[in-house]
């Protein structure tokens, strides 16, 4: 009986032997498990972060890029198109839904050949600015040159014009003994000195237009101005009065005549009928024509 118990107890012991040998097992696998899960784990997060740093300087490379680009005048459609991969390439990585594998190689093997077309355009662009430095002077001294010729253009188009002007100015008309006489109702004719306001009616004015030889022989339009006490130039547009230019303005006249210029020292006279008559006071009379004032007299009534 006392056997049989020992062999019971001997059992027993060798059923626990196994089953702690078993439990020992599986708890020390169980832990090399989850101790090569963490340095996995460990491995997996420091190759994201080696990861996202290189994305993020690729990134900022191809801004840089793009920006330089961009100032030289060059196509950026692929640095942009390039950088948004790259941030679609960077979400997926975060999330966890793709690997790089080789794509950091491709990105930089992407910006070595673009640092190279960078390169070549800006010798282009150099090659550029040398060319336009060189047109700029060349314009510059083209310009020199043309104001030169300009200003000797100038300075004989201003002596044509200044001797034009001097010609223009010997041939202008000359009236001289310019007299004027007042006529009555009656046709009475009085000198225009001290004449009374109830003896006169209109006025006619004689002068003589002198032989100029540089005076072309044509129609020459004579403005007469006759200008009140009040320094008013008499106008009605009833009696043939208007309107014409003198040094740059317009002036007004009292009445204008049409006279056939022979260049004879010829007698012209102009005659000027006031329904008005003429109140007291001294009046001023002045001829114009061609643009030139060509003579002046005056008279008065009392």
């Amino acid at each position: 009986m006392e056997n049989k118990n020992n062999t019971g107890l001997v059992i027993g012991l060798i059923i626990m032997t196994v089953v702690a040998a078993v439990f020992g097992y599986l708890y020390y696998q169980e832990r090399n498990i989850t101790t090569k899960q963490e340095a996995d784990l460990e491995v997996r997060v420091n190759e994201l972060a080696m990861n996202e740093i290189k994305l993020d300087s690729i990134s900022k490379q191809l801004d840089a890029k793009i920006i330089e680009v961009q100032g030289l005048g060059g196509n950026i459609e692929e640095l942009e198109k390039a950088k948004a991969n790259l941030e679609k390439d960077r979400a997926a990585l975060r999330k966890g839904t793709m690997t790089l594998g080789n794509k950091i190689k491709e990105y930089e093997s992407f910006l070595t050949k673009k640092d190279e077309e960078i390169a070549q355009l800006r010798e282009e662009n150099q090659q550029l600015i040398s060319k336009t430095e060189t047109l700029t002077q060349e314009k510059a001294e083209l310009e020199t040159s043309k104001k030169a010729v300009s200003d000797s253009l100038t300075g004989v188009v201003t002596k044509n014009a200044e001797l034009e002007s001097k010609v223009t100015m010997a041939a202008a008309l000359r009236a001289r003994n310019v007299k004027v006489y007042a006529i009555s109702s009656k046709g009475k004719v009085r000198e225009g000195e001290n004449v009374k306001a109830k003896r006169i009616d209109k006025i006619r004015v004689d002068f003589i237009l002198e032989k100029n030889p540089l005076t072309q022989n044509d129609t020459k339009k004579i403005y007469l101005r006759v200008i009140d006490p009040s320094g008013a130039t008499i106008a009605d547009d009833a009696t043939g009065s208007g309107k014409f230019e003198y040094n740059g303005q317009e002036q007004g006249y009292t009445i204008s005549q049409d006279v056939s210029y022979s260049n004879n020292n010829q007698d012209v006279s102009i005659l000027y009928d006031r329904n008005a008559g003429f109140k007291s006071g001294t009046y001023t009379i002045e001829l114009y024509s061609e643009g030139f004032q060509v003579g002046q007299g005056s008279f008065s009534v009392k």
